[in-house]
């Protein structure tokens, strides 16, 4: 197999002049080179989550052709949104840039997604859930897969959630590209370990970014639905390190990343 190679971009190069990096990673035993245009300037976690999108992509890219090549096809498809129901566990980055997407809708549709927002955290605090994530959160060390499966019971939707299926698709945080099935989709309504088949990936580029992310900025994970809640509360801290610092800092953790999603039903 020859090497891949991967051209990604973050910033506007129309707008700013950008540095151009390259790094390779080794994934799954195999090298890929990824070609990097990024912001010259001191930038924040936020900033580089396009070329981590571009990551992630392909690493579930070769997941899924190992799992084509090994006579399984992925179940996951437009409609079926059980997944969409699942402790999605996201950086302060990432709550940031979901924050950022959300004020630039128009009015209409921005107070709509709030008012989702708002409800979800209404309905975690009223099944006493929102006690327990705050808990989980402080304790990284303790798998949360049972307190997962808690939260899927309570059927509370992403926000984003539209006609079972995300409306946010190209804009959708790393933990929700990575998570693929090969078991049937009718399993996903009642997930257990037994039931659902993940496909394997080289490398959790989530997991990385939560681990860099938290260190840099003293913030643990959080679910996705209280992004809104945290970006109100905390304030946008000055950006200290530049692009390439940064992915220097999150490709480092790809090897030592645990291979999980805290909160997914794995």
């Amino acid at each position: 197999m020859s090497e891949a190679t991967l051209q990604l971009v973050a910033g506007d190069p129309a707008r700013h002049a950008l540095v151009v990096g390259r790094v390779v990673l080794v994934l799954g035993g195999e090298p890929v080179t990824v070609e990097m245009a990024v912001p010259p300037d001191l930038v924040g976690f936020e900033d580089i989550l396009p070329i981590l999108r571009g990551v992630t992509d392909f690493v579930v890219d070769r997941g899924v052709e190992e799992a084509q090549a090994a006579g399984r096809t992925v179940s996951c498809r437009a409609g079926c949104g059980a997944c969409c129901r699942q402790l999605v566990p996201i950086s302060q980055a990432e709550a940031r840039a979901l924050a950022a997407l959300i004020a630039a809708m128009p009015k209409p549709r921005r107070d709509e997604i709030r008012r989702r927002f708002d409800a979800a955290l209404q309905a975690l605090q009223a099944c006493g859930l929102t006690a327990e994530i705050d808990a989980a959160r402080q304790d990284v060390s303790e798998s949360t897969v049972d307190l997962g499966m808690r939260y899927f019971r309570q059927g509370v939707a992403c926000p984003f959630l539209e006609d079972e299926a995300c409306s946010i698709h190209p804009d959708r945080p790393l933990s929700c590209r990575q998570y693929l099935v090969t078991s049937p989709a009718a399993n996903c309504a009642s997930p257990t370990a037994n039931t659902i088949e993940m496909v394997a990936l080289p490398a959790r580029p989530s997991r990385a970014l939560l681990l860099a992310d938290s260190e840099d900025a003293g913030v643990s994970w959080m679910p996705l639905v209280y992004a809104l809640r945290y970006v109100e509360q905390v304030p946008s801290r000055v950006p200290a390190r530049t692009a390439p610092d940064i992915l220097r800092d999150v490709f480092s953790r790809f090897q030592s990343a645990d291979h999980t999603d805290r909160g997914r039903s794995e």
